[in-house]
């Protein structure tokens, strides 16, 4: 409608007329040119491709990295608001970004097993060196029919490979378990201790992620460490922890009676119901 007046008059006594801006007549009669409409729709097409593309590549990100990404290619001029319009236009924002897999498990009741070396629990706790801040970790293994405490050691760090060796040396002594609960660890559900598990045919029970109480024997067993032990002394080495735990599982599986198997110490229980060994060390 502005272009006809301007066919007439000039521009500059046209927009006088009508009180709009020459800058403002020029953007929008560039804009508005018919022969320019393909061109944008087909613009709108490719970025919209690029953006399509670039999501594919890079699920987790959002728009403005999306965006930059973009921009460092040569042929992407256009700036965020055009790219931000396509993007909602296209939905893109409701793409939601990808979260890890849940861990699927099976419920397991905790049953205390009724013979000895029938079950053990383990996992693990944190500690810290005071000299110089190092984390230290503690792998508690238990029987979960006598209480007794098989294994409580500090480390930097323990592997699953660790793990296994740690398993194989109470093997030797006690023989094997037919099962082994414990939660989702890294430790826990690698490939090493899976394949472990099935050469020697011992059933590992992995717990529900975020029920800790499914595995409830060896949880307290962490307690009773925690309380009795570790919240007493303040530790300056590695080497410190470990004489300390030592004294402590002494105590734990010799002298200190426990109500859940009738005020005995779980060696006094365990010698009085060799009986119900599930696999003899012999074996």
């Amino acid at each position: 409608m502005i272009d006809r007046f301007v066919g007439r008059q000039s521009v500059r006594r046209t927009i006088g007329v009508l009180g709009i801006r020459r800058q403002t007549y020029y953007a929008r009669k560039k804009g508005n040119r018919v022969e320019q409409e393909h061109q944008v729709e087909q613009n709108d097409k490719m970025i919209a491709h690029q953006l399509r593309e670039a999501i594919k590549e890079h699920v987790s990100w959002g728009f403005w990295l999306i965006f930059y990404f973009l921009r460092r290619q040569v042929d992407f001029k256009w700036n965020h608001k055009k790219v931000y319009r396509i993007w909602r236009l296209n939905g893109f924002h409701l793409i939601k970004k990808p979260k890890k897999a849940v861990i699927k498990r099976l419920y397991h009741a905790l049953l205390s097993p009724k013979m000895v070396n029938q079950g053990w629990a383990m996992d693990f706790l944190s500690e810290w060196i005071i000299n110089d801040g190092q984390s230290i970790r503690i792998i508690n293994i238990m029987d979960e029919c006598s209480r007794r405490a098989l294994w409580t050691q500090a480390k930097a760090s323990i592997t699953a490979k660790m793990l296994v060796d740690i398993l194989d040396k109470l093997i030797q002594v006690r023989g094997k378990p037919a099962y082994i609960r414990c939660d989702n660890g890294p430790e826990f559900i690698a490939q090493v201790l899976a394949d472990w598990a099935k050469d020697n045919g011992i059933e590992l029970k992995h717990i529900q992620p975020g029920k800790p109480t499914q595995n409830g024997l060896i949880e307290r067993l962490n307690g009773t460490l925690r309380t009795e032990c570790l919240n007493l002394e303040w530790f300056k080495s590695l080497e410190q922890v470990n004489e300390c735990l030592q004294d402590w599982w002494q105590v734990y599986n010799f002298h200190r009676p426990h109500s859940s198997v009738g005020y005995l110490t779980p060696d006094e229980f365990e010698q009085l119901n060799k009986k119900l060994y599930f696999y003899p060390v012999a074996a």
